[in-house]
């Protein structure tokens, strides 16, 4: 009941904001704007985050002169705290006090659809629209090309830049020192968490990979994730044998974001933690069970991802009906193998 009840409210929040654009819009045409002031708006997960990066660069390439705010979750704000194309970052929408020339929305809250009626930005770039659009017309697009599509009416130059994390060198010298007193200098990184039980790997598995990586490649691997996946990650970790170690667990999202810039390969669940280690184009091998690959797989020529599509997929991600069985289970370690060889073999 309750994700129907989700997904009632976030149809009706599309609705609303496709409504919304119609009216904030009457007008103004979009390709003869010269923004002094744009907000983007991104309040989702980190996952998310990772693949919307690219539209601050493509914004501040076309815009040079304009201030860019972003306005995103308090816990991911150290995603992006290096990005050189942002200006500011709010973590409220109580802090979103003035005019903008331009909201860029890639997603949304009723909260900020309200505020957009009262402070009346010169143009409201929605992603609902978008959706509906490509809805009609032929389906769900990559998440990259959706918010690629959200903001493309104010872009002149239409070529198209692949997200990225950008890491500060705080971070990078606090990933340096862990790796120096490590003894690594090469390492692989593993990240066995997901927000979603449905979408996370068996541990056992994960040990089993990161041994033969280490027998094969000659690479120990660093397990890394969230506080909730200490427990996962010690039990790994344990099972290895010494091919592998636990991140401190005082690292911060920055922190992770440098440590998979220098990895020389990435296993993971389908997860945040993957997105962001997609950016650095490393080898990187992505675990999928539920959802819809083709919309979040990740992108570059150095990944590759390990699915098993069964009649049921994709579904909501809450109730599975293989509970015994779910697709995630049906992965095992040989097709992972396959697919790290793969991407290692690449250029």
């Amino acid at each position: 009941m309750a994700a129907h009840t989700f997904l009632g409210d976030e149809r009706q929040y599309l609705i609303a904001s496709v409504l919304a654009s119609k009216l904030l819009n009457l007008g103004v045409q979009a390709s003869t704007l010269q923004p002094r002031t744009i907000l983007v708006i991104k309040i989702d997960e980190i996952g998310d985050m990772a693949l919307s990066t690219h539209v601050f660069a493509l914004l501040k390439r076309d815009h040079p002169n304009a201030h860019i705010t972003v306005l995103c979750k308090p816990f991911v704000k150290g995603l992006i705290i290096a990005d050189p194309h942002i200006d500011a970052i709010i973590t409220s929408v109580d802090e979103w006090t003035s005019r903008f020339d331009v909201v860029v929305e890639l997603r949304g809250t009723w909260a900020t659809l309200r505020k957009a009626f009262v402070l009346r930005p010169r143009l409201w770039l929605d992603r609902a629209s978008i959706r509906l659009r490509n809805k009609l017309a032929y389906g769900q697009m990559h998440e990259t090309e959706t918010n690629f599509q959200i903001i493309e009416p104010l872009l002149r130059n239409k070529e198209p830049l692949n997200p990225h994390v950008y890491v500060d060198e705080d971070s990078r010298q606090t990933v340096a020192n862990f790796l120096l007193d490590c003894g690594l200098e090469s390492y692989a990184v593993v990240a066995p968490g997901a927000r979603k039980i449905l979408k996370q790997w068996p541990p056992d598995r994960f040990a089993d990979i990161i041994r033969w990586v280490y027998e094969r490649y000659g690479l120990r691997t660093v397990c890394a994730g969230g506080p909730e996946d200490a427990a996962k990650i010690e039990e790994i970790v344990t099972m290895c044998r010494g091919a592998a170690l636990a991140a401190p667990s005082t690292f911060s999202l920055a922190n992770f974001a440098a440590l998979c810039s220098g990895a020389s390969l990435f296993v993971g669940n389908d997860s945040g933690p993957l997105h962001i280690a997609a950016s650095f184009n490393i080898p990187l091998v992505g675990i999928y069970g539920p959802g819809v690959v083709r919309v979040f797989n990740p992108i570059g020529m150095r990944s590759a991802i390990v699915h098993r599509v069964l009649e049921c997929n994709p579904c909501d991600q809450i109730h599975c009906v293989h509970p015994d069985n779910p697709c995630i289970r049906r992965i095992d370690t040989a097709e992972v193998r396959e697919a790290i060889i793969d991407v290692l073999s690449r250029p």
